[in-house]
């Protein structure tokens, strides 16, 4: 059987049996891939302290027939603050969900695994909302599913003060479009630069983000709206935040 190493960020995990794990890694080399870690709950376990949610890991895997098997781990990084803190874990389970939720398996995605690996940082220092808001903002952006919040969808001009937003026409509308769009909303011109800031953000400058609460808040109920709307669904981690955050 083969077996290869791997780069990976763990992107989620489930218990089955007694003590064993499914661990779901977004990796640098194949994109998502999901393994099995046999007795990784027992305490004694090598690989139990490497299982676990948001770790940034090295990991020996051999493929299997049907299911792959994790044979071997080690921590590069790991962000107790994450599982410490509940609104940091609430935002960073948000921005994982969506992650894991708009990937396909066995798919190279260069770009989204450097995006969750430069996001943990900022996810247990900073303000966990808004981290999790641009992380879901960028990966959109490269993930294939993302939203025009400069131009117009309709007739391509640039967007300049107050306008529209459409969910179903994959974003803004200019004021002269807004009787040929689909359920739109107030697209205000504070908002558009939020969405512009967060676009442009560096995960490397430690600049204090400052952003209006009102429009941080539409912020993140548009992206969850547009992101459920695209899945069909609910996420998980929405409910949670909803409950138990704000």
């Amino acid at each position: 059987m083969e077996t290869f190493k791997v780069e990976a960020i763990v992107l989620k995990t489930d218990d089955f049996g007694d003590a064993n794990r499914v661990v779901t890694l977004f990796t640098k080399e194949y994109g998502k891939l999901e393994a099995n870690a046999y007795g990784c709950r027992r305490s004694r376990s090598a690989l139990s302290g490497a299982m676990q949610m948001f770790n940034h890991i090295s990991a020996e895997i051999t493929r299997g027939s049907k299911v792959d098997t994790i044979r071997d781990a080690d921590i590069l990084n790991f962000y107790d603050a994450l599982t410490k803190d509940l609104e940091r874990l609430a935002y960073a389970s948000l921005l994982f969900e969506i992650v894991n939720r708009m990937t396909f398996p066995r798919q190279q995605e260069l770009a989204t695994f450097n995006l969750l690996k430069k996001s943990l940082p900022a996810l247990s220092k900073r303000n966990p909302k808004v981290a999790a808001l641009i992380g879901a903002c960028q990966f959109m952006e490269t993930s294939g599913v993302q939203l025009n919040f400069s131009r117009c969808v309709h007739c391509g001009a640039d967007i300049e003060g107050d306008a529209a937003i459409s969910i179903l026409d994959g974003g803004a509308v200019c004021m002269n479009c807004v009787d040929a769009a689909q359920d739109i909303r107030p697209y205000p011109d504070a908002l558009r630069k939020t969405f512009e800031t967060m676009l442009g953000f560096n995960w490397r400058d430690e600049t204090k983000l400052t952003f209006n609460t009102r429009q941080l808040d539409a912020a993140e109920n548009f992206f969850v709206d547009y992101v459920q709307s695209v899945l069909g669904n609910s996420l998980k981690s929405v409910q949670f935040i909803r409950e138990f955050i704000n």
